[in-house]
């Protein structure tokens, strides 16, 4: 007979002066094999430990609170971000070491905290449009002087990083590499050294319109080839509950409300950038007065109503991993949300394996059209 198995252990982040964090991605999902921590965000606690300047700290870009739990140990922490998984998985991990976190302390895109910090660990985000967004926030406002440590790990650092820091931070250095993490210094000037970034338009085929997307929001200077060809095959004669799931800019939820005047659609994305950038293109469109509703969040959970209609452009990473168990989770949601009768439409790569899982929850899922890359499906609620 074999030995039984062993449970797998949560991965530990390494002791620092600030104790041992076990923490956790959220949504927990049972076989997990991400890590919610790594090289960069050892690298900053240890930095801070010997290079601290004071109590108080500013946390931005924070993945499961590694930084916001670790630096909260030596005083107050303020944890600055875009992504609403990222603050609960903060949260989640925070009550599971028993170092509650106060919602007070997260700060929302450009919001600043009440007191200054006397010190900031940023972490080098994927997108590079939110990192010039970013440093210029903190020239803007942080107080002269102030230490800005920036790290991320070797393979997924931008090219051309410290004359990009430089330009809106004044002198930045590169530091040593120490577990396949780099870190980066330099000083808050105490004024903007150079513009804030603009949004982006981005005008789409077919319509005599302008489009606005924030740092960060998927698609913003280019329309995304899928959602492009989802475009060419939206429901028609549609008018009840729409979710646009993963809205980005907005894209396919304005598309479909222009065309089906009678439609209601809520846009869902965990970005409040991207959910940001959808209200501000609904209201220029449509007016103030449009009708159409906003939820940051994790795809539809804290959704109460149902829909007739769920359009889906689902990612297939999780930051710089590959992970599609993203889109699988989106699936489930879609499936619960739906009135019977009520549709699922995913565009997707051809090369994934979505047909299985969605015949699955659905008991049918029809390939609605292809090309030489992508597939859209089509899947109705029994």
């Amino acid at each position: 007979m074999p030995a039984p198995s062993t449970p797998r252990r949560t991965p530990a982040m390494p002791e620092t002066r600030f104790g041992e964090l076990v923490l956790r991605r959220w949504p927990r999902q049972r076989g997990d094999t991400l890590q919610a921590f790594d090289g960069a965000d050892h690298y900053l606690l240890r930095l801070l430990e010997q290079e601290g300047q004071g109590p108080a700290t500013l946390v931005v870009n924070d993945q499961c609170g590694a930084l916001w739990l670790g630096a909260g140990q030596r005083g107050p922490t303020w944890s600055a971000g875009d992504d609403w998984v990222a603050r609960r998985a903060a949260l989640a991990n925070g009550e599971d070491n028993q170092r509650p976190l106060d919602t007070a302390h997260w700060l929302w895109p450009w919001r600043t905290p009440p007191e200054s910090p006397d010190q900031v660990l940023l972490r080098l985000p994927k997108s590079l449009s939110l990192l010039e967004a970013q440093l210029a926030w903190l020239a803007e406002w942080l107080p002269a002087g102030t230490p800005v440590l920036a790290a991320g790990m070797d393979k997924h650092l931008p090219a051309q990083l410290v004359p990009l820091m430089s330009r809106y931070l004044g002198e930045t250095k590169a530091g040593l590499g120490w577990k396949k993490a780099r870190v980066f210094r330099a000083t808050a000037p105490g004024e903007a050294l150079a513009p804030v970034p603009e949004p982006v338009s981005l005008s789409l085929p077919g319509r005599d319109w302008t489009l606005s997307a924030g740092p960060g929001v998927f698609g913003r200077r280019h329309l995304d080839i899928g959602a492009r060809f989802l475009l060419g095959h939206l429901p028609s004669g549609v008018t009840g509950r729409v979710a646009d799931l993963g809205c980005g800019n907005g894209v396919l939820g304005l598309s479909l409300a222009a065309d089906n005047p009678e439609a209601r659609v809520t846009f869902c994305d965990v970005s409040w950038l991207a959910v940001d950038s959808a209200r501000h293109n609904a209201e220029a469109l449509f007016g103030a007065d449009h009708g159409h509703e906003f939820h940051l969040g994790h795809g539809l959970d804290g959704v109460d109503q149902p829909f007739d209609q769920v359009l889906l452009n689902p990612p297939f990473h999780r930051g710089h991993a590959v992970d599609d168990r993203v889109a699988r989770t989106l699936f489930r949601h879609a499936h619960r949300h739906l009135r019977p009768g009520g549709e699922l439409r995913v565009v997707a790569n051809r090369h994934l394996p979505y047909w299985r899982p969605l015949a699955k929850l659905f008991g049918q899922a029809e390939v609605l059209a292809e090309n030489e890359k992508f597939r859209i499906y089509r899947c109705v609620n029994g």
